[in-house]
């Protein structure tokens, strides 16, 4: 969610050229960008802010997140009670979400790297989680957080891996929890005090871990748990010494064949009647163990690319498999004895499954970053949502305010629409790097530039490639813009080679050129009252102004430090371009002046990649970092919110043409939807 300009002051502000500008804004300082000011609350932008669901006046608020990479096993799971309700992660976040209503999301915050293990107790009163091992701070801890399913507040975190947490999963009763992680380390945790009860290292990583029976053994329960790593699968148990006043582990190996049983594990689970262990392998077939005499009983052939999950149907004793080459398949038997009742493929290896609670369905995630509704009867699929895998680059609008575009660096590209969140089309154009940047034309047209030195065009309703220009630039194109009316129709483009191109958007051909920047160009722009002029920011900190008319360049602003990533116009105060830099400034420029006229300075010189300024010229937008700011230009410039939404920097952003939403993509490959309500205050 977002917070207010009193919660977090980051930027101060250097002295102005004009008069009317003299006075610094609330939080600004006239004290020089290199020197903020004391009085300056520094923010620690990889904190995650606190989440206020009822707070009143919030202007920036966090509307939706799409994204499912599905890359981690186990990270779409259906609520064991609430038929409509599933728990996903989506970056550093966790989301609540409702399979009957795209709208209804609510976001557990508390990671600061992706979440990469989840899981929902039997009961679902807790979720769990657990990260990635962090880079904001030493030792690279990876923490669990345990989640109050009700209040949707954190209840315990538990701290201990490193690295990367793998699984976690609670016990029957819900009073452990367990975590296994990248660091070879089994840790189980107490609920009720979070205390850890027992910490052992393996010589691997543990790649399967399944509660089984509990038993009561005096004031305590004794547990039975499947520990499957590399090779070797053992079925120990969890007891309270009272002579040593410890819970202690030990158990015997499962019973393998001599020969030819080279395994590394993937999933498990137990069979409905809990008398077999049945376990998934990374050649894709089913491992069938007797828990009683703790002796392997048979190997299934099920599937290639890995038996990644398996669900058992505790009522019908039919197991669902899903597996790596994207299939899900219907078993039923026991021992050696199996057969294939159906089976289905969808779109990527599936790598998250779990039963509805209403029983007649499965919930299931794929790598492709699709997730589907599939019939238990007959596995017929119904698609409910679609994510980027990759690092979303770029991301438009057009002149509808309910339909957007997005690219990735694996070279997809889709086109969506607010009012579900579903894509309304998507392509996939094989290009090394991807795509960089994208425009619209109207709204009947999406205009992309690619890392391949490519410029291409699609219909927005098919995703049919109309056009393209190869070769468009000697390197990558990072900036795209265009223009269309009765006089003047043409594609402008900027490259890593530092020129500026213009192209008639009819022909493609090459109508003009640019050679004044030095460096990469990280952004053109069309002026908003002139489209005969052109502006263009470079990583050479130098800012070109264009006469397409008399084809020449007629303004230049230059700064001796600062590679410019961002630049946009203000449609007031005589009509202004904004930068924003490497080293966390804004600077404001006047075409008649030839140093900036005003200059804020983020305290902790954040990395700005992009800025915007909105359909009706108030407000600013910048994305820092992991952070999007927004300011009120009205009256001076003031900021107004902060959004925190992605684990990972920032890449673009974009406001709608209501000015009602502002659109941030990342490198945590998600799309964050902010509603704004600046217009209301």
């Amino acid at each position: 969610m977002a917070a207010s300009v009193r919660d977090h002051q980051m930027f101060s502000g250097r002295g102005s050229a004009r008069q009317d500008q003299d006075q610094g804004p609330p939080g600004f300082s006239n004290r020089g960008a290199e020197a903020p000011s004391p009085g300056t609350v520094p923010v620690d932008v990889n904190a995650p802010p606190v989440m206020d669901d009822g707070a009143e006046g919030e202007v920036l608020e966090l509307e939706h997140m799409i994204g499912f990479t599905g890359k981690n096993l186990d990270t779409i799971i259906a609520h064991p009670r609430l038929s409509e309700v599933y728990v996903k992660s989506v970056g550093s976040a966790v989301v609540v979400g409702d399979l009957n209503d795209p709208h209804n999301q609510e976001f557990l915050r508390g990671h600061d790297m992706e979440v990469t293990a989840l899981a929902v107790s039997a009961t679902g009163a807790f979720i769990a989680s657990g990260q990635a091992g962090t880079t904001h701070r030493k030792g690279f801890g990876a923490p669990v957080i345990v989640w109050d399913f009700e209040t949707r507040r954190p209840l315990l975190t538990l701290q201990g891996h490193t690295e990367k947490v793998n699984i976690l999963r609670f016990s029957p009763d819900e009073k452990f929890l367990a975590a296994c992680g990248q660091d070879l380390l089994l840790q189980i945790w107490d609920l009720q005090t979070g205390e850890l009860i027992l910490g052992k290292k393996f010589k691997q990583v543990v790649a399967m871990f399944q509660w089984c029976d509990v038993n009561q053994k005096g004031r305590r329960n004794v547990y039975d748990i499947a520990i499957g790593s590399s090779n070797n699968v053992a079925l120990d148990k969890l007891y309270f010494d009272p002579a040593r006043q410890q819970w202690i582990l030990d158990g015997t190996s499962m019973a393998m064949p001599t020969a030819g049983m080279t395994r590394d594990y993937l999933c498990s689970s137990r069979s409905a009647d809990g008398d077999e262990l049945l376990a998934g392998t990374s050649v894709g077939d089913l491992l069938v163990f007797k828990l009683t005499s703790h002796v392997y009983r048979a190997s299934v052939p099920v599937c290639s690319g890995g038996l990644r999950a398996i669900v058992v149907c505790p009522t019908t004793f039919v197991i669902y498999c899903g597996g790596g080459d994207g299939t899900v398949r219907k078993l039923r038997g026991d021992d050696m004895r199996w057969t294939l009742e159906g089976e289905a493929a969808l779109d990527g290896a599936v790598t998250s499954m779990s039963m509805v609670s209403n029983g007649t369905e499965l919930l299931v995630g794929t790598e492709s970053g699709r997730m589907y509704r599939m019939l238990v009867d007959d596995l017929s699929s119904q698609l409910v949502s679609v994510g980027h895998t990759a690092e979303v680059t770029c991301v438009c609008f057009g002149t509808r305010s309910d339909v957007f575009a997005s690219a990735s660096s694996e070279g997809a590209i889709k086109v969506w629409d607010l009012n579900n969140y579903s894509v309304l089309a998507e392509t996939r154009v094989t290009a090394p790097g991807g795509a960089r940047c994208m425009c619209w034309i109207g709204d009947t047209a999406v205009v992309s530039g690619w890392e391949d030195h490519f410029v291409r065009c699609h219909d927005a309703s098919t995703m049919q490639a109309l056009w393209e220009i190869p070769n468009a630039h000697r390197g990558a194109v990072t900036t795209v813009a265009t223009h269309s009316d009765a006089s003047l129709s043409y594609v402008l483009s900027g490259g890593e080679d530092g020129s500026v191109r213009i192209w008639a958007l009819r022909s493609r051909e090459l109508m003009l050129q640019f050679v004044e920047h030095k460096k990469g160009v990280s952004q053109v722009l069309v002026d908003v009252k002139s489209p005969n002029l052109v502006h263009s920011a470079g990583l050479d900190c130098s800012v070109f102004t264009y006469d397409l008319r008399k084809e020449r360049r007629c303004v230049a602003h230059m700064v001796r430090e600062g590679a410019f990533t961002g630049l946009t116009q203000r449609l007031d105060s005589e009509q202004e371009l904004v930068t924003c830099d490497m080293n966390g400034r804004l600077l404001f420029w006047d075409c008649d002046v030839p140093d900036p006229v005003q200059v804020l300075q983020s305290p902790q010189r954040m990395t700005m990649r992009c800025v915007s300024v909105s359909p009706t010229g108030r407000y600013l937008a910048i994305c820092g970092d992991f952070l999007v700011n927004v300011f009120d230009l009205r009256g001076g410039v003031q900021l107004m919110a902060q959004g925190l939404g992605h684990s990972e920097p920032v890449r673009d952003l974009y406001w709608s043409p209501d000015e009602k939403q502002v659109i941030s993509v990342g490198d945590d490959c998600c799309i964050c939807v902010w509603n704004f309500y600046g217009a209301e205050i």
